[in-house]
């Protein structure tokens, strides 16, 4: 046998196996860490939105805002201290909030690709939230910027920060590494235990180097952040650093005191079959090693070096030492406790080892082999203690539980909490029908709506029916674009009526004179002289609105006499394009949540033609639905209509035609929560289905918000 001295190799090697293995333990986790918290595009998301909650972060944001603002309009530098005061508020607002961590998440890969010297983080829509939340001054609102973006540039400042970034690209290649790391370590751990002939003390360093590895990584985080935040060479940013660093960093320290909770438990378990091993006795042993000069001049400078480093941290950081220190007596009084407990057992085992001899005195010849069977069993037990104690704290860490809680992008879906794990199919939209007719729009006529579109989305209404056709601006009216007028009368006289087409017929032979604008995608019932306002124009009220709104899910079903690309310009145009959702309409839908974490929260639908735009489907294969033309309430029914009946998604037609005069008298009877609950009920009783979209005129008469409320309620418990 090979021996060095008086000790076998492994006696020797056994001290280093155990703090190698501590130490890779410790790397395994971190690694696991950076995996959970940076590597993953979301929860980094989700951690950078969280940095907005502390004021360093919040107050250089609201800043570069301001910035960005007087940058595209120089005469508002005089209302500087206005615009910071403004976007400090709309910094810590929910819709920021949400923008913000999309933003952060869209730089996320640029960060860590390994050519990026320079990510510029871009929040879209900004200039939306600051002219809401200036609402209130309209001539300061309208010097705002509508394109204006939150722009924050993210370059590593230092030769530690340039370190600590390339470390992160190096363990993103590598980041599926984490539990080779942590089970190499736990492997040489267990080998520093098992290979020395007293592996009770063994055993107690272990846990004992477990511990202290565990403490270093405890104070690692506010380590790294001083030193750097020290290097960086702008002052303004360093408190903007150590904001993020420990939104990013503070659950490690949570892991840690998990970590140092394993090595407590192991070296307590130990120090309990070993009892003549005292925490007073190894304190005492700690603080004369502190006192007695090193053997070595190499030594002695980590010796003082350690020394001057526990002194400077107690007198810059007292908050921290102090930590320190409630820390460690936390698990030294654990020790103790659990020493305590584990203490109980070996009598235990003893007695049950001296029964099982008496059972055994016929057999006096194998009681050695029982000897040698009982050491080999408290040994597995040990070893299993530790493999157990290890692997829960991975599947710990790997739990949800295990960081600290990020923000959501919202805490309610469509304004209820138990709406957002429901899919899209499980869910009801209070809907208004010919949304785009509305009495608010001068010279609108034959309204089927009080408000118009975007008002609407603002009472509750989430599901928008309306019409798009082509017309050309002569004056302040709209005229027409009309192919062919003789089948359009007669298409358009069953749509509004007869008296609703000679009207529109008689403003239009009043339109004379040349376009005053390019002919474009209007919203009209029928005839654009009955009313018209521009698709652009409530489309952008519609990105406004889901900015503002950020935990809100819409539907469209369009009545679309326009081609699909022009549909398409008009969303592109707008901006609301980024809003669509790209999924397919077919079960399993995604939950709201999901749509609302991948800001696609737009469904659209076309009842004609879809062909050759990928977002916008067509309606009646996705939608079954009732009839629509009833003339008395007695006339109600749920028989099928167009969609058939296997379409996943169902839609009530809920309103008195009365064409061409839609009257508000008879939605105060139909809109009545009552009422209309009894036929939603009726209609998913007949058809099997929970009504979707729920579609009313003069949506604000009557209750239909309130009705869909209730049937969402009622539909989770069907």
């Amino acid at each position: 046998m090979t021996r060095v001295g008086r000790y076998p190799v492994w006696e020797k090697a056994a001290p280093v196996l155990r703090v190698a293995g501590a130490i890779l333990l410790a790397a395994g986790m971190i690694h696991l860490y950076a995996d959970l918290v940076v590597f993953d595009a979301r929860t980094f998301g989700a951690r950078a939105a969280l940095s907005l909650g502390d004021p360093r972060v919040a107050g250089f944001v609201a800043e570069r805002i301001a910035d960005e603002a007087i940058t595209q309009r120089r005469d508002l530098m005089a209302y500087r201290p206005l615009l910071v005061g403004t976007a400090r508020a709309i910094v810590s607002s929910e819709p920021f909030r949400a923008g913000f961590r999309r933003a952060a998440q869209g730089a996320h890969a640029a960060l860590l690709s390994e050519g990026a010297q320079r990510v510029a983080l871009s929040v879209p829509d900004l200039g939306v939230l600051v002219r809401s939340a200036l609402a209130h001054d309209p001539a300061l609102t309208g010097r705002v910027p509508p394109g204006l973006r939150a722009k924050v540039a993210i370059q590593p400042s230092g030769r530690l920060a340039n370190a600590l970034l390339a470390a992160a690209r190096l363990g993103h290649r590598f980041r599926r590494n984490a539990f080779i790391e942590i089970g190499s370590g736990a492997l040489l751990l267990l080998m520093g235990v098992v290979l020395p002939r007293d592996r009770r003390r063994a055993l107690l360093y272990g846990g004992a180097a477990l511990a202290t590895v565990a403490l270093v990584l405890f104070f690692l985080p506010p380590l790294a952040r001083t030193a750097i935040t020290v290097s960086m060479k702008d002052a303004e940013l360093r408190p903007v650093v150590a904001g993020v660093w420990d939104a990013f960093a503070g659950g490690l320290r949570v892991w840690s005191l998990v970590l140092a909770g394993v090595g407590v438990v192991l070296a307590s378990a130990a120090s309990s079959f070993a009892s003549h091993v005292e925490v007073e006795e190894v304190g005492r042993r700690v603080w004369e090693r502190l006192q007695r000069p090193a053997r070595t001049w190499h030594g002695e400078v980590t010796r003082a070096v350690f020394l001057t480093g526990l002194g400077l941290l107690a007198a810059f950081r007292p908050t921290e030492a102090l930590q320190g220190l409630m820390v460690i007596a936390g698990a030294l009084l654990a020790f103790e406790g659990l020493r305590e407990l584990f203490m109980l057992v070996p009598p235990r085992i003893q007695e049950a080892a001296r029964q099982a001899e008496e059972t055994l005195a016929e057999a006096r010849d194998k009681v050695d082999d029982w000897q040698g069977a009982r050491t080999f069993a408290r040994h597995a037990a040990v070893g299993v203690l530790a493999v157990a104690l290890i692997a829960g704290a991975v599947f710990f860490m790997r739990s949800p539980g295990a960081l600290p809680p990020a923000p959501a992008l919202t805490d309610a879906c469509n304004g209820d909490r138990t709406l957002c794990d429901r899919r899209l199919d499980a869910v009801v939209f209070p809907a208004a029908h010919n949304s785009m007719s509305a009495a608010e729009f001068p010279g609108w006529m034959f309204p089927n709506q009080e408000k118009g579109s975007v008002e609407l989305l603002g009472h509750g209404i989430r599901a928008l029916l309306f019409d798009v056709h082509y017309g050309t601006p002569i004056g302040d009216r709209v005229k027409t674009d009309i192919q062919d007028e003789k089948d359009s009368r007669a298409k358009f006289e069953k749509a509004v009526g007869a008296e609703a087409v000679d009207a529109a017929m008689r403003i239009r032979d009043r339109l004379t004179g040349p376009a005053t604008g390019p002919r474009a995608a209007y919203l009209c019932h029928g005839f654009c002289e009955l009313g018209a306002v521009p698709l652009v124009t409530m489309l952008e009220g519609v990105r406004d609105f889901l900015v503002q709104n950020p935990g809100e899910v819409l539907v469209f079903v369009i009545e679309d006499y326009v081609t699909p690309a022009d549909v398409e310009a008009a969303f592109r145009e707008s901006g609301l394009e980024r809003f669509l959702y790209r999924g397919a309409v077919k079960a399993p839908f995604p939950t709201l949540r999901e749509m609302i974490d991948a800001d696609q929260r737009l469904v659209v639908f076309g009842e004609n033609d879809t062909t050759g735009v990928s977002w916008y489907h067509p309606a009646f294969e996705t939608i079954q639905e009732t009839p629509y033309t009833f003339h008395t309430t007695s006339e109600f029914n749920c028989r099928p209509n167009r969609g058939g009946t296997a379409a996943p998604l169902f839609q009530v037609n809920h309103w008195i035609e009365t064409t061409p005069t839609p009257r508000p008298s008879n939605a105060a009877i139909v809109n009545a929560r009552d009422f209309l609950l009894a036929r939603a009920r009726q209609c998913q009783k007949e058809r099997g289905r929970l009504p979707n979209i729920l579609a009313v005129d003069f949506a604000l008469t009557g209750d239909v918000v309130g009705a869909a409320a209730e049937l969402n309620v009622i539909g989770v418990n069907q």
